[in-house]
């Protein structure tokens, strides 16, 4: 029996990366400049970026409708789907989960929907060990339970550039921004077991981001191998390149799965220079002949 694999935008798997293994994506609506768009389908990260700088207001994201997804489960069912694995953006952070569930109600094919506790690039590394697994012949029971988990091993870490959208977004007071930007300090969060987003550290400046970056990799990779890794940022590539060069010159051994812009619904909250990266063990995924 065959099964699909569907995501929504957040996990922020690109088209192309879609395209090779298999994934079907469902984008969320956001609301930005007065205008809404369906997200990573109708404006790019970037896209994004431009008109959110622009903007006055923050922008608004909101989940799939039920229709949205029942449109798309029918359609992978009548591609041959005998079976669907929806891995979805941490219900406490958006309605995407209860969307897909109800809309696995109303369809005939069998729909597996799981929270990740997760997004970004910690959802985007779930679906790649999902698709990993679905080639490596597991059934679609073998590799909802291997997602779920893995959803305890599977981190996810971002630091922000700026706070402007924290302060707008009311997560940080007026004092609390100015103190902290007076002393260039970094918030990092992470999500916990049961995916909120939480701060779980500072650091001064980008450069102290990336060192607590490496030390937490290392401490990881200790306890529990060989990582996987897929970095995230918002307009900070330069960030990337120097937390790869910081890995590298720390001797720590990782797999790069890729590096992706943040979508709308995180980045939101982040803003601009924003650095993140999922980090899930190696030894989860089916070992090649």
């Amino acid at each position: 029996m065959s099964f699909a694999i569907v995501v929504d935008s957040v996990a922020d798997l690109s088209e192309e990366e879609c395209a090779r293994f298999g994934i079907t994506s469902v984008p969320l609506s956001v609301e930005v400049g007065g205008e809404t768009f369906k997200d990573q389908a109708e404006i790019s990260s970037e896209e994004f970026y431009d008109k959110m700088i622009a903007s006055d207001t923050l922008p608004k994201s909101s989940q799939p409708s039920p229709s949205e997804f029942m449109d798309i489960y029918n359609a992978l069912a009548s591609e041959g789907a005998d079976e669907i694995i929806a891995i979805h953006i941490a219900a406490v952070l958006s309605g995407t989960s209860e969307s897909s569930n109800l809309a696995a109600n109303q369809v005939e094919v069998p729909v597996e929907v799981i929270d990740s506790f997760n997004a970004c690039s910690g959802q985007g590394l779930l679906a790649l060990l999902a698709c990993e697994m679905r080639d490596a012949g597991a059934s679609a029971q073998e590799c909802a339970q291997a997602i779920k988990d893995a959803r305890a091993h599977t981190r996810f870490f971002i630091a922000c550039g700026t706070l402007d959208n924290l302060l707008a977004g009311g997560r940080l007071s007026a004092e609390e921004v100015d103190a902290a930007t007076l002393l260039d300090i970094k918030p990092m969060m992470s999500f916990d077991e049961r995916g909120v987003l939480k701060a779980f550290d500072k650091a001064k400046g980008m450069n102290g981001v990336i060192k607590k970056y490496v030390e937490k990799l290392k401490e990881i990779t200790e306890e529990e191998g060989i990582q996987r890794v897929r970095f995230c940022h918002t307009r900070n590539e330069k960030g990337v390149e120097k937390l790869k060069r910081a890995l590298e010159q720390a001797g720590i051994d990782y797999i790069d799965c890729g590096t992706c812009s943040c979508g709308a619904t995180v980045s939101t909250h982040l803003g601009m220079g924003a650095l993140g990266m999922g980090v899930i063990p190696d030894s989860l995924f089916p070992r090649k002949e």
